[in-house]
């Protein structure tokens, strides 16, 4: 985890801030399509179809956070 935490600090040194965000529900869509068929729906294919970087969809795929109930 270390080269990668090192590679991800080279490849972007001001932090992680994606220039195009996508809506909640854009990220519940984008989770449903990887589940429905991981291999027709690869990170590749949902970063073309969601017009965002590969590194953002394996971010949006590996995250668990939900919002609260009280939101």
């Amino acid at each position: 985890w270390r080269t990668h935490r090192q590679r991800m600090k080279e490849m972007f040194p001001e932090g992680w801030n994606p220039t195009r965000k996508l809506s909640r529900e854009a990220m519940e869509a984008l989770r449903s399509l990887h589940a429905l068929d991981k291999e027709m729906f690869t990170t590749p294919v949902l970063a073309n179809k969601f017009k965002i970087s590969p590194e953002a969809v394996r971010r949006i795929l590996r995250s668990k956070w939900e919002p609260s109930k009280e939101k």
